[in-house]
């Protein structure tokens, strides 16, 4: 039970970042999602359960702020996080080199299929924002797969095996 209140409150904090303190660190308008950084880190590490719940509560809390698309951020965040699941089960997870190439991956694969749907929707987005968004979300990956990984070593966070 702590973990999910761990997690919930986490995630609604990151919310709260990433709408009133990040957006004064952008460069040309663009900055990164510390949720969703969050969603991708934790998946590496959990596994598919896991990723599922974190993906969808991460989406659903980033679609109280899309205006016009209620819903995409949880389904694309759901997809994102189960890649993320399928490469943390392939990596070691002790090293932060390929999970924050992942972040990046998935950050710019999650910019794709959002340009993809609100394009159908008739909105636009520019890929160059896109490109930029993932390029500037690498330094943060680093702190926050660290600190996450650091989270999930805690006793209460880790699952143990019941037979």
């Amino acid at each position: 039970m702590k973990k999910i209140f761990t997690i919930l409150f986490l995630s609604i904090a990151l919310l709260i970042l990433d709408n009133a303190l990040i957006p004064f660190i952008s460069i040309k308008g663009v900055y990164p999602s510390l949720l969703f950084l969050f969603a991708i880190c934790y998946s590496i590490i959990s596994g598919s359960k896991s990723s599922v719940i974190v993906g969808v509560l991460s989406g659903l809390l980033q679609d109280i702020y899309l205006i016009n698309g209620i819903g995409i951020n949880m389904l694309l965040n759901m997809l994102i996080c189960l890649i993320a699941a399928q490469i943390g089960s392939t990596i070691f997870k002790d090293k932060s080199i390929i999970p924050v190439l992942t972040c990046f991956l998935l950050m710019f694969l999650k910019g794709l299929l959002m340009l993809i749907v609100l394009y159908i929707l008739g909105q636009h987005i520019y890929l160059k924002v896109i490109l930029f968004r993932s390029i500037y979300s690498i330094p943060f990956s680093f702190f926050m797969y660290r600190i996450v990984y650091k989270l999930c070593q805690r006793p209460f966070m880790v699952k143990n095996w019941r037979f």
